[in-house]
């Protein structure tokens, strides 16, 4: 027996129909999105370049205007000014390398121990700073050694490789010595110790406090 199949066939048409839609749906989305974009670019470069053009009109209005203001002063007025400015600069040069030697040995006296007597002092400004060489006599070594230590303490950090050399034993029995040491600039500078002498000045000035008036009805008769 023979048996006939029949073959049936589902029509494509509307599935396809269905596809393009959804096809032509995100193209067209995808366009907008990139005009969108575009519109955007576009803004923000014109937005820029008027920015762009601003600054540049500002930058013209403030040379002009600096240029009026440098305009405005006399050639004279400039050159003095130029003048003062180089006096200053040469005064405060002036000031700065300027030293004084009073707080130098105010502080040697302080720190020299009754046993220790100077008998030649000289002193010598190099490119690294001030230096000083002392002769003198000591009433013994022990002194010598006791001097050192005053000068190697906390109390004489102003007075900087202290080196004490030809210790010679004289003949009445006192020990002869060569003493050599740099200064700290900060001790001998003149800036620092004329402001020094202003702050102890204005603290030990009197003060200006009026005294009471004196109540002339309390006062007896």
């Amino acid at each position: 027996m023979e048996h006939s199949f029949q073959t049936s066939f589902i029509p494509k048409k509307p599935v396809d129909t269905e596809i393009a839609a959804k096809r032509s749906s995100s193209t067209s989305l995808f366009k907008v999105i990139t005009i969108l974009l575009l519109i955007v670019m576009g803004a923000a470069s014109g937005g820029l370049f008027l920015y762009k053009s601003y600054l540049t009109s500002q930058k013209e209005v403030l040379s002009s205007s600096l240029a009026a203001a440098r305009d405005s002063f006399e050639q004279s007025t400039i050159d003095e000014l130029a003048l003062f400015d180089k006096r200053t600069k040469a005064a405060k040069q002036i000031l700065n390398s300027h030293i004084v030697l009073s707080p130098m040995f105010a502080l040697l006296g302080n720190l020299t121990i009754p046993q220790i007597q100077y008998t030649k002092f000289s002193q010598e400004t190099t490119d690294s700073g001030f230096s000083v060489k002392i002769s003198g006599v000591a009433l013994d070594y022990k002194s010598i050694a006791l001097q050192a230590d005053v000068f190697n303490s906390s109390s004489g950090r102003s007075f900087k490789n202290v080196v004490f050399s030809n210790l010679t034993k004289q003949t009445n029995n006192y020990v002869g010595f060569d003493l050599a040491f740099d200064v700290d600039p900060a001790l001998l500078s003149y800036e620092k110790n004329s402001l020094l002498e202003l702050s102890s000045a204005a603290a030990s000035a009197p003060s200006n406090n009026i005294p009471p008036a004196t109540n002339l009805n309390n006062t007896s008769q």
